[in-house]
This record gives structure tokens, sequence and C-alpha cells, in this order.
């Protein structure tokens, strides 16, 4: 690597550091381009040098977040080659993830842009590491149906947005309502969201043991 390359990536990292700490901050709505800025140490004329504005800063932030998501997902599938054993895997991995990156979780779980041409070079990436993730899980379940661990009765891919917006919805309720689910259920967080893992395995499967 170059010398400018590397001081192109030295200061990119501080000002995606610098952002990445005040959207936990503030939020990422409330951080300007100048509060960017003056966190980095840059001026407001440095920053565009390297980012055209907050919108490619925040979404280099969520590319970052994905690549750490599909790196998780990865290393519970490569641990766990079995069926439940790589289903809980996954489970456990993005409560994990959620507990380090809750912003970044919801942002994931929630609406992105989708790229209209290559020229949108993150949100392609972006694009492009979610699919990833989703082959990754999709293949995963397609072995097991081959293999006659598991019956779905729908296309893999469609069990994988499933099991999205279920262990997802799961992770996220525990964690926003966790004095709610303490008080009126005598549940910790931990314990509601391994039963709701298990509920949502028995709904998918149809089964209930594996």
């Amino acid at each position: 690597m170059k010398n400018k390359e590397r001081l192109t990536e030295f200061n990119r990292g501080n000002i995606l550091s610098a952002a990445k700490r005040l959207f936990s901050e503030k939020g990422i709505a409330q951080t300007t381009v100048d509060d960017i800025a003056k966190e980095a140490g840059y001026s407001k004329s440095t920053l565009y040098v390297y980012f055209s504005g907050k919108e490619e800063i925040v979404n280099a932030v969520i590319l970052e977040h994905f690549i750490l998501l599909k790196q998780a997902v990865a290393g519970a599938l490569q641990e766990n080659n079995g069926f439940p054993g790589g289903y809980y895997a996954i489970c456990n991995a993005l409560a994990a993830f959620r507990d380090a990156y809750p912003l970044y979780f919801d942002i994931i779980l929630g609406e992105l842009a989708i790229p209209k041409d290559e020229a949108e070079t993150i949100l392609v990436q972006i694009y492009n590491t979610g699919e990833e993730i989703n082959t990754l899980i999709e293949g995963y379940i397609a072995a097991h149906i081959r293999q006659g661990n598991i019956r779905i009765g729908i296309p893999a891919l469609q069990a994988v947005f499933i099991l999205w917006a279920g262990i997802g919805g799961v992770i996220t309720l525990a964690a926003k309502k966790e004095p709610y689910i303490q008080k009126a259920m005598g549940l910790t967080k931990e314990q509601f969201m391994q039963d709701g893992f298990d509920f949502l395995l028995k709904t998918i499967t149809g089964r209930e043991t594996l």
C-alpha cells in the first residue's frame, strides 16, 4: 500500500471512528457534519476530501456493521453444522450483536435503500453484504432440507426472512421491554429470548423436536 493510500485510509478511519462515537452519544439524526469534523479533529473542508457528506459517512458505518454481522453469522454456522445447533448459534450471535451494537442492529433490520445503479458504491456493498448473509443462512437451511433434517414447507429464502423477522423481533422486544418482562412474567431477558427462539423453531418447522 502506498503512503497516500495509507494516509487516506488513516484519515477515513479517524472520521468514521468520530462519527460512530457521536452516533452512539447523540443519535444519527442529531449529528451534523460539523460535529463529526470537530470530533475527528479536522476542518469541515478536509472531511469533504474523504466523504461526500453525512450520508456517505452513515452508509460507511452501516457497511462496517453489516460486515461484522456477516462474520458473526458465518462463525456461528461454521462451528455448528447440525440442526438445530446452527439455528441456536445464529440466534445467540444476533443477540450478542444487538447487545454490542443496538443502534446498528435496529438499522440492519429496518428499511435500507436499494441501490439504483453500480455508481452508488457503498449502497451496492451494503446490499451485497446483506445478500451474502442471507445466502449463508439460506444455504444452511436448504442443506438440512435436502438431508431430511427439517421440513418447512416453504422456500429456504422465505424461511430466512421469517427467521430474520422472528429472531430479530424477539431480541428487540426482550431488550426494549426487559423491565416489563421481569415484572409481568418473572423472566430474565435471556429466558424470554430462549423461550422465543424455541417457539419460533417449533413454528417454522412444524415439529416439537428435531
